[in-house]
């Protein structure tokens, strides 16, 4: 029953070694988090208030708000347990809430939550007993807000796929910046408490959450606060701007090519597609290849990265670095271009740029650009090859298959691997499918020219893999299915007669 607080921990002396691994840990979490941003967190949250003194600046709990983030913390979860989650009244919701009707039972618990808070708080003493002011901020942080906070610490989404549904949230519900911090403080805190060790300190966090990663979340708070008095393109630049100041010198220094003024912020039209992709790269070998590989791009390559990462998905709104060359939309989020990106840096970075420019050229001849999609936002879903080699990916062609980007509905696409003989069964289907080129390793080399790059023997590829272009091509304009049977049985029986027991078995894809 005597609790008292954790003594920080002290590195081992000179010849002795850690007691465990977890002690370890703790130590380099204590001495490697940034607490004041942590501290300024609960500034902005309103928790703390800073007040000067005869001995300085000291902090001062706001009372009222501290009560707030308790209250919530002790009701938040309640409703996991089902036999509390409420039913829709038509009485007191007639059009529903949030998606559910009148009669349904709301089996979001944290929708469930805002509910019985908006309609029923007197169900919850510690709630009902706040100020009003106080218990509209703990209301907002039940909204939902379908934010996804992988894409802004990897800069993986256009801003308004990003931010579009909590602006939309803090824009109904009049919330403020210091309402948006206490939702980042309650998302901390019930991450912090989801295995409870009241002994041992937040364990979830020092022991079993990457510590980069919590950074990056943790610094992203201060900018997303920003959203409650600024456009959802203009936080998600400021973020990218924080996000290549905090780079070293020495991974920047590759943006420029004569070294000079290497810490300056990136200008001209691929300045966001550039921040973007440093941030997708996280790390700092990654980053440095990467922004090497991308100022020196083959141009049309270049000019595409630039003009797609830099469009918004919101009409109106605009970076202020960057415009693209030509208006509209949709905006393209190719998902999992973080994870693809990190598996070929840093040793095939400038390969990684061209094929990712050529999921985003051909996804754009998917969804031809318009005026009137300029507020829309596709998804492009490379889940195949996120984690492949180089060579994985390229070895595909050289046995009479390929990459296609296959248009499943209206909003999203899927890069998939087929045999040339199966994609007139998505034709068929009436499926939209574009010819994805990643066998070259430079914008203007040919299938044969890359022979050694897709790793099978050089004299395998005088037939096979030097038509493959004009086969794919034809493959591509046929418009009778017979046609594109003929053209796949012609290349797959040219490839297994040339190549013999020469070509080596595709990688499996998972």
């Amino acid at each position: 029953d005597q609790w008292v607080p954790r003594e920080p921990p002290a590195p081992p002396r000179p010849g002795e070694s850690w007691e465990s691994p977890a002690l370890q840990k703790r130590y380099a979490f204590y001495k490697e988090q940034d607490w004041s941003l942590l501290q300024e967190l609960l500034v902005n949250a309103g928790i703390l208030e800073r007040r000067q003194c005869s001995d300085g600046v000291v902090m001062h709990v706001h009372v009222e708000r501290m009560v707030g983030i308790l209250a919530l913390t002790a009701c938040h979860d309640v409703m996991k347990v089902e036999a509390l989650l409420p039913i829709v009244s038509e009485e007191m919701a007639p059009n529903g809430y949030l998606g559910f009707k009148p009669g349904d039972t709301i089996n979001d618990h944290d929708i469930a939550l805002g509910y019985v808070l908006t309609f029923y708080s007197q169900l919850l003493p510690s709630f009902a007993s706040l100020p009003v002011a106080q218990q509209a901020s703990v209301r907002f942080t039940q909204s939902k807000m379908a934010f996804n906070h992988g894409w802004l610490v990897q800069a993986e989404a256009p801003p308004k796929a990003l931010f579009g549904a909590f602006k939309s949230v803090i824009s109904t519900g009049g919330a403020t910046p210091p309402d948006v911090a206490l939702y980042f403080v309650h998302w901390l805190t019930d991450l912090a408490g989801a295995e409870p060790t009241p002994l041992e300190g937040s364990e979830k966090f020092v022991l079993k959450f990457p510590h980069k990663v919590l950074d990056s979340f943790i610094r992203s708070f201060g900018v997303i606060n920003q959203l409650a008095v600024r456009s959802e393109t203009e936080v998600f630049e400021a973020y990218l701007e924080e996000c290549w100041l905090g780079l070293p010198k020495s991974v920047t220094l590759a943006s420029s090519l004569n070294g000079e003024h290497a810490h300056s912020m990136p200008t001209g039209t691929s300045a966001i597609a550039l921040m973007r992709l440093a941030v997708q790269a996280q790390v700092s070998d990654n980053q440095r290849a990467l922004i090497f590989a991308f100022t020196r791009l083959h141009p049309p390559d270049l000019h595409t990265l630039a003009d797609e990462m830099a469009r918004t998905g919101a009409a109106g709104q605009a970076y202020q670095r960057s415009l693209p060359s030509t208006h509209g939309g949709p905006a393209i989020l190719v998902y999992y271009s973080p994870a693809f990106i990190r598996s070929l840096c840093p040793a095939n970075a400038a390969d990684a740029l061209r094929m990712l420019a050529e999921v985003y050229r051909r996804s754009r001849a998917l969804w031809p650009l318009s005026e009137e999609a300029a507020s829309q936002t596709v998804t492009v879903r490379i889940d195949q090859i996120k984690e492949l080699t180089l060579e994985s990916i390229r070895n595909v062609y050289a046995v009479g298959e390929s990459w296609v980007l296959a248009k499943r509905n209206a909003l999203e696409a899927v890069v998939e691997r087929h045999s040339l003989d199966t994609v007139g069964e998505l034709l068929r289907a009436d499926i939209a499918v574009e010819l994805l080129r990643f066998w070259s390793a430079s914008s203007t080399a040919t299938p044969a020219q890359q022979c050694s790059d897709i790793s099978i023997d050089s004299s395998v590829c005088s037939s096979p893999i030097r038509d493959f272009e004009k086969l794919t091509r034809e493959w591509s304009e046929a418009k009778h299915l017979d046609v594109h049977t003929a053209i796949a049985q012609q290349f797959r029986r040219r490839t297994l007669k040339s190549a013999g027991a020469s070509l080596r078995a595709p990688t499996p894809v998972t």
